[in-house]
């Protein structure tokens, strides 16, 4: 009896993204730091024509691109401190360019030919991300995806995907059954995620929008929280099979699983791993109360890294080595960043909306983070500027994951 109420807590945890407790008096509230935002250079479209519809989409695409990077603001005026001359022209089904870019001292130029519109899309993708890297010195992230979950009911979901702008929204599972925690592999294509396919959770990996899956997963009990390691060898799975839940690691290519933590009294729920892949955060409710961990998967031995806040869940650990969490005080849930060397001194508040936000993931820039409120998902800014919303189509839309590419 007491495994069946173990795992119907976690699947409840998983398919909300938390582990109610009961709200402890005089827990302190998290301190917000107010930034001003970052430095933009403003950009001029003005010297760049565009003919044709695939013209005009291809600069509704660049402006929305540049603008959602928080690097750049484009001026509706011919003057700014980067200029983007040229003109790009349909051509046939898509669009033909020749651009070049140029700020103080520096410029380089641009040539693509595009086919259809998802192309002339990618062709503005790629373009806003050469301005990142080359005039910000920064990661762009406009070519990524983000994968989220369609909740209709409490065992009816899909999942979900989209472009980093919000366009391009495509259903990618169509099973009309309980569906959680979808993740992307390091490389960007493949999406592993829990399912009640077979009438009880395995975990399967697909590769995004073609359709076909395999099976990773599906021991007796619990299979949930699969996450590939940086390299793409590893998994960390959370399973119940001896027991109650506990963290794993799988290796791909030989199936050899290694059990990382021992907490006979707790459960265990969302790894995800270090940008070297020498450790795991996740969170276990060891202490009765949700809080994160981190293990060494070398030695196996694990610390804990919160303290404050009635519950600590759904971390997310960037490629600059910060972790960012849903943190619950004062009677909701907010997106917290820690730097895990530093400890819970250096937690900070990025700007949110109004009402609970959880299910944080980062951007592959390291500043900007994904997650939901309100059954939507917005855009927040690590830096300082306004939360920006993803999509604006109706939908229980939750539990965001943003590709590393």
């Amino acid at each position: 009896m007491q495994k069946i109420l173990t795992l119907s807590v976690f699947l409840l945890a998983a398919l909300s993204g938390t582990v109610s407790q009961a709200q402890s008096a005089g827990q302190p509230p998290l301190i917000s730091v107010v930034k001003k935002g970052a430095e933009k250079d403003t950009v001029s479209l003005a010297g760049l024509k565009a003919a044709g519809p695939n013209g005009q989409l291809f600069i509704r695409t660049l402006t929305r691109d540049l603008e959602l990077s928080g690097w750049f603001k484009v001026a509706s005026g011919a003057s700014g401190a980067v200029l983007v001359s040229g003109a790009v022209a349909d051509a046939g089904a898509g669009i033909q360019s020749g651009c070049r870019v140029t700020w103080p001292g520096k410029s380089f130029n641009w040539a693509k030919v595009s086919l259809g519109p998802a192309e002339v899309r990618r062709q503005a993708h790629q373009l806003s991300d050469e301005m990142v890297r080359l005039i910000a010195g920064e990661t762009g992230f406009a070519q990524t995806r983000i994968v989220f979950v369609n909740r209709r009911g409490r065992n009816n979901a899909d999942l979900y995907m989209c472009d980093a702008d919000g366009q391009g929204l495509m259903q990618i599972t169509h099973d009309n059954v309980a569906a959680v925690g979808p993740r992307w592999a390091p490389n960007g294509r493949d999406v592993y995620y829990t399912s009640f396919l077979k009438g009880y959770p395995s975990i399967y990996r697909m590769v995004a929008g073609e359709g076909e899956r395999k099976i990773l997963a599906s021991f007796k009990g619990l299979n949930t929280g699969a996450a590939i390691s940086p390299e793409g060898s590893r998994a960390a799975l959370i399973l119940s099979y001896q027991g109650n839940p506990e963290l794993y690691v799988l290796n791909l290519a030989s199936g050899q699983l290694t059990r990382m933590t021992q907490t006979i009294h707790g459960a265990e729920a969302s790894p995800c791993w270090s940008p070297d892949g020498r450790s795991i955060v996740y969170v276990t409710d060891v202490t009765k109360a949700p809080q994160l961990y981190i293990v060494d998967v070398g030695t196996q031995q694990s610390r804990r890294l919160t303290y404050k806040g009635i519950e600590n869940v759904n971390p997310d650990w960037s490629a600059k080595g910060k972790i960012v969490y849903a943190t619950k005080r004062g009677g909701g849930y907010q997106i917290a960043v820690i730097d895990p060397k530093a400890g819970e001194g250096s937690c900070e508040l990025p700007a949110q909306q109004p009402g609970d936000c959880e299910h944080p993931s980062w951007a592959p820039d390291g500043r900007h983070v994904i997650c939901s409120s309100r059954s939507t998902l917005y855009i927040l800014d690590t830096l300082g500027d306004p939360a920006v919303r993803l999509i604006n189509i109706t939908g229980n839309w939750m539990s965001p994951d943003w590709s590393d590419r």
